[in-house]
């Protein structure tokens, strides 16, 4: 007897909002969310069923429906992770064959479509090594804070000082959830901080601990993701954004350390999602609980406090004791008018180097700009020497002597001659960490100097040589950009210095005095960590600045709150949430005519609040021309509905001039 055909919807990892219908072949079975090999095109694809029916779609023919090549040999992807894809993809104005593919990316999609490997005794995780440390009466204060907060089913703020030891209330909670029975995900912005932290939590769940994050290899990746989807046994995850994707089958908690750092924003590609984000709504669908972490909040997560979407828990003392770094800011401009200043330097910060240097204590100094100087500049006509493709001025590094461009890669020899007027006149004009580093070795000769910036951690192995050594006080001082800002623990550090700290306070952007609070304050909690006061010195020509007078306030808690109120007032985020659309393209007649259709599709969409269409400070990169839009909607029950209005109109005007003009979505822009 003839069996009746049935099909499948299924989603591919490819920017298409609906899935393309396929027809199982008789003996094959499929249900929502099994993993099956496609074939479009003439390629074969990886795909997850989304739906089955017994009839296909009405006006397709059936002479242009495919057959499933094959069922892949794993679990099926559960409810919770297809509506998680979806969640992402309506929030982030984006489909979901682009949330997937990001869940699955070209690699994973490889190996998953590699025939059946044979079956193999997978890595079972062991029990606990040994218990987390003891807490502190402060310590175990918060911890009861954080569970009253998990039993209202509101994620957490542990809001603690730098030193406080808000890793040892993670990994009790952690121990606890394990003990359950349940996934733990831990998640760090950055992959140096995770190789700093993955011995401490090895200590203390053995084989428990999973890593999973861009610096392991793609086998390695795969590894995790194949055991959460295969066994059952409990592990807890470390991992930096892209860990949100793991295929969890029963995930209890959620940590989000250092929650306010912009790492974990997804800028370059869609999804434009930012892992935190991400994370909540991944614990959410899961019945997850959230601990969220950091000595400087984001304005969004004390607005989300301020409004009971989650709760507070306090830590406001560190650890091992001592007294808040010292504070010390030193005025540029008069040390350069009294002639105290030796370079980059004033002589009475090498000083105190010398001093802290001598007591057998480590410096970190940082610079927000990395080469050896930002600008060359032409002395006889005064034009800095430019990259031809981008509208910025070169870099010089004096290790490879070229001059580089930092935001399309363009790259050529240094010579002195001036590419406006050939006069031999090219001269360097201020000082980046290469710089920096090339002074403290000529001020120093004795001392062990290292530079970590993206020009000497080129590879991972280079990166955690660097971090290892210091953290063992095998060198002295370490220079570095905001790489070294994030949250290491680091023994022997007793001085943190920043040079040029006026870079912080030049950005043109809402967000500029948070970051530039939240960069000095984790600086200064990088140092004195172990019961001696340490110290911050900060060199600028604004020393009146707000930013500075706010991290001398008493309660640098009120300095935070004044810029919550400044957003209240000039209606920016968190009281508003704000979409930035970027236009690309190498002509620029066609970006504005781009932007106009743009600025009528907003209009037509319902949007009132729009800026733009502006040229960003950089207007031109890899020879495209750009304008931006800035977008403001009120937070109410219209404003899913208005994205995804105006975000159809948008797909319709890049449908228009598809391969032609770039047009780039971002919601929540950072």
């Amino acid at each position: 007897m003839a069996v009746e055909n049935r099909y499948v919807e299924v989603l591919l990892p490819l920017r298409l909002h609906d899935t393309l219908t396929y027809r199982l072949p008789e003996g094959l079975t499929a249900g929502a969310g099994t993993w099956v090999q496609v074939k479009l095109r003439g390629h074969n694809m990886l795909g997850v069923v989304e739906s089955v029916s017994d009839s296909a779609p009405k006006g397709i023919s059936l002479s242009q429906i495919g057959e499933v090549s094959a069922i892949i040999d794993c679990p099926a992807a559960g409810e919770a992770e297809l509506s998680f894809w979806h969640a992402l993809a309506d929030y982030y104005l984006c489909t979901p064959g682009e949330v997937f593919k990001a869940a699955v990316n070209t690699g994973m999609q490889r190996l998953m479509l590699q025939p059946p490997r044979p079956v193999r005794s997978r890595t079972r995780a062991t029990k606990n090594q040994s218990n987390p440390n003891s807490l502190s009466e402060s310590q175990t204060a918060a911890l009861g804070q954080i569970r009253e907060g998990f039993s209202a089913h509101k994620p957490v703020l542990l809001h603690g000082v730098t030193g406080s030891g808000k890793t040892e209330i993670y990994l009790h909670l952690a121990a606890e959830k394990l003990q359950q029975g349940c996934d733990v995900l831990y998640l760090v912005p950055e992959i140096a901080i995770s190789k700093q932290l993955q011995e401490r939590i090895a200590k203390a769940f053995g084989g428990s601990l999973m890593v999973f994050h861009s610096g392991t290899t793609l086998p390695q990746r795969y590894r995790v993701s194949d055991t959460l989807r295969h066994d059952p046994t409990p592990r807890i995850i470390l991992g930096t954004r892209s860990a949100v994707f793991l295929p969890f089958r029963k995930l209890g908690l959620v940590v989000i350390d250092e929650e306010h750092d912009r790492s974990y924003k997804q800028e370059d590609t869609a999804p434009r999602y930012n892992g935190r984000d991400a994370a909540l709504m991944l614990a959410a669908g899961c019945g997850a609980d959230v601990l969220l972490g950091s000595a400087t909040p984001s304005c969004e997560a004390l607005y989300n406090v301020s409004t009971r979407k989650f709760r507070l828990a306090e830590l406001p003392e560190r650890y091992h004791g001592g007294e808040d770094p010292l504070i010390e800011i030193i005025d540029t401009g008069e040390a350069r008018r009294l002639g105290n200043m030796q370079g980059s330097f004033s002589r009475k910060l090498l000083k105190d180097m010398a001093s802290t240097l001598d007591a057998g204590k480590q410096v970190l100094v940082f610079r927000s700009r990395r080469a050896y100087a930002p600008v060359v500049q032409c002395e006889a006509c005064g034009e800095p020497a430019r990259c031809p493709h981008c509208n910025v001025p070169l870099s010089y590094h004096k290790f490879n002597n070229t001059l580089s461009c930092h935001y399309c890669g363009y790259q050529r020899p240094f010579t002195m001659r001036c590419p406006s007027c050939g006069e031999a006149a090219l001269a360097e004009r201020g000082a980046g960490t290469e710089k920096i580093e090339e002074e403290l070795r000529e001020t120093f000769p004795d001392r062990r100097i290292e530079r970590f910036d993206a020009d000497t951690t080129v590879s991972k192995r280079a990166e955690e040589k660097m971090i290892r050594d210091f953290a063992a006080g095998k060198t002295d001082i370490l220079v570095g950009t905001q790489m070294i800002t994030k949250g290491f623990d680091f023994e022997r550090l007793a001085m943190a210095v920043i040079v040029s700290a006026d870079s912080l306070f030049a950005v043109q952007d809402f967000r500029s005095d948070e970051r530039a609070f939240q960069l000095l304050t984790q600086l200064m909690g990088r140092s004195g960590r172990r019961g001696e006061r340490g110290k911050i010195v900060i060199q600028t020509y604004q020393p009146e600045h707000p930013v500075l007078q706010r991290l001398l306030h008493p309660d640098r808690q009120k300095g935070i709150d004044g810029l919550l109120a400044e957003r209240k007032l000039f209606n920016y985020p968190p009281y508003v949430r704000m979409i930035s659309v970027t236009v690309k393209d190498r002509y620029e007649g066609r970006v504005w005519n781009v932007c106009r259709l743009i600025s009528e599709a907003a209009s037509q969409a319902g949007i009132t609040d729009i800026a733009g269409p502006v040229t960003p400070a950089v207007d031109i990169v890899a020879d495209n021309h750009i304008a931006q839009f800035w977008i403001k909607l009120p937070r109410n029950r219209n404003l899913a509905s208005t994205k995804r209005e105006f975000f159809k109109r948008l797909e319709k005007i890049e449908e228009d001039f598809k391969g032609r003009t770039s047009i780039v979505t971002d919601v929540d822009p950072c």
